[in-house]
């Protein structure tokens, strides 16, 4: 299911979207230092009084407007790929399980779990009418959905209940 360069793959796509969030958060903080180091001239720019506060206050908004750009563009833009990232890494280089069982159902109506979406479902390792032998796991919704059917034994390795891998079982 995944692979070592899909986990490359999202960090090289994490450092991007830190790289173009910083950059401009870092110009703005450029403007913030500029306007207390030229005071005097930006407030002429401005047309204000060289005594006045103008300048100040303009660095106060360019910190503002920094602060706003930064907590936005990284609750949408890098969370996101934070998550599905450390997703990767747990079914990839993390502790995982492997659980044998019959196929039982899928939920296709995504849940989102640790900042990822995937489709629960489950598998039963015992009799199939009795519920306490349900496993639930997840599986991720950027991948096709397989083809089970009720009742085929599959083998699935999880880190936590999050799918990495999986193949059909020997009946």
């Amino acid at each position: 299911m995944y692979t070592e360069q899909d986990y490359q793959d999202i960090c090289a796509q994490e450092r991007r979207r830190w790289i173009a969030l910083l950059i401009p958060c870092a110009l703005l903080f450029c403007g913030v230092i500029a306007c207390f180091g030229w005071r005097e001239q930006i407030n002429q720019w401005l047309g204000a009084p060289a005594s006045s506060e103008t300048a100040q206050h303009l660095a106060l908004g360019l910190t503002a407007l920094a602060g706003v750009v930064f907590v936005f563009c990284q609750g949408v833009f890098i969370s996101p790929v934070l998550c599905y990232r450390r997703h990767l890494d747990g079914v990839l280089h993390q502790r995982t399980r492997q659980t044998t069982g019959a196929f039982k159902q899928m939920e296709l109506a995504p849940v989102t779990r640790d900042g990822v979406r995937f489709y629960p479902f489950l598998i039963n390792v015992g009799k199939m009418t009795d519920e306490e032998d349900d496993r639930l796991f997840f599986w991720d919704v950027t991948l096709p959905i397989p083809n089970w059917q009720p009742g085929q034994k599959i083998t699935v390795t999880a880190h936590d209940k999050a799918l990495g891998a999986w193949e059909y079982a020997e009946s």
